[in-house]
């Protein structure tokens, strides 16, 4: 059976990353800022949109919105406050470059002018308040084609994100899985329950109710595995050192896992070279493609064995 060739347009593909990706952020931010205008009894966010130009004869260079984020952050952390913010480049129709950038504002604290306080020195910035932000960065994030990226400087970045929490970010990450990993982590953490159904009514079939009498005249019931090794033997204290022993070894393995990752929050999965790997089990998902580039051409062949 011949395997299916599916040819990547680069361009295609960003523009596809940069819509998905500020979606789902800009739809966490909502959530949180819900969540906390729920708590509160009343808005706890002012939703600012922050557009960023060049002013005529000044030209984009690496680093100018990395400048002003980080200048960003800092005005943040000084006030001790989460820097929840959202942002995508556009490119307008005469070739300039600007950004368009959405930050959620405690309400006890109001936004500076970028241009006035220095933040953003290279041209004028204009702010106002987002009725809609996720469908205000939907809208700048589904204009950019993949003609404009052609037109784009090299380097340049179209969208960034950031002051998640560690736990959504993790969650951040999973939206953004590629379709086949949701969908084999789907299958597979459906096949794990039904394993665990399976074992249990295995248990629950093969059980023996075992009635203790007991001083005060109750009764003591408990249920036995007629197949372990009868209890205070030499095979039962064998199985029970193995078991032990397995429990500490699966216990050490967490612990290093959560002082891994414990200020990144606790991703299951992570990308490696030909799929993804568990990062507790160490299970491998492998990916179900094959990537070739050939003369400036992506084309991606579906794996023969993952056909049949």
């Amino acid at each position: 059976m011949q395997a299916d060739v599916v040819v990547i347009d680069p361009r295609k593909a960003r523009c596809q990353r940069l819509r998905r990706t500020i979606t789902e952020a800009a739809k966490l931010h909502e959530r949180e800022a819900r969540w906390a205008s729920d708590r509160l009894g009343r808005s706890a966010y002012r939703k600012t949109f922050i557009t960023l130009t060049y002013r005529p004869g000044e030209t984009w260079e690496p680093r100018h919105v990395s400048r002003f984020v980080r200048l960003m952050r800092q005005w943040f952390k000084r006030r001790d406050c989460p820097c929840r913010f959202a942002w995508v480049g556009e490119l307008q129709k005469r070739g300039a470059l600007h950004y368009h950038v959405l930050v959620w504002v405690p309400r006890r604290l109001r936004l500076p002018r970028p241009d006035q306080c220095g933040w953003w020195p290279y041209g004028m910035s204009n702010i106002e308040t987002a009725r809609n932000p996720v469908g205000y960065m939907v809208k700048y994030a589904t204009k950019t084609r993949p003609e404009d990226v052609k037109r784009l400087p090299k380097g340049v970045r179209l969208h960034g994100n950031g002051g998640h929490d560690p736990a959504r970010r993790v969650e951040l990450r999973e939206r953004l899985w590629p379709m086949w990993v949701a969908k084999a982590w789907d299958q597979r953490r459906g096949e794990a329950c039904f394993a665990d159904l399976e074992a249990q009514e295995a248990w629950n079939a093969r059980r023996v109710e075992v009635r203790t009498p007991q001083p005060d005249g109750s009764v003591w019931l408990r249920y036995v595995d007629p197949e372990r090794p009868p209890e205070g033997s030499a095979a039962w204290w064998d199985l029970r050192v193995a078991e032990e022993e397995r429990r500490i070894a699966e216990e050490e393995q967490w612990c290093m896992y959560a002082r891994r990752y414990e200020r990144r929050g606790f991703p299951k999965l992570q990308r490696v070279a030909g799929g993804f790997v568990h990062l507790v089990t160490g299970e491998l998902i492998p990916t179900p493609w094959r990537v070739d580039v050939s003369r400036g051409v992506v084309r991606v062949y579906l794996k023969t064995e993952t056909m049949q």
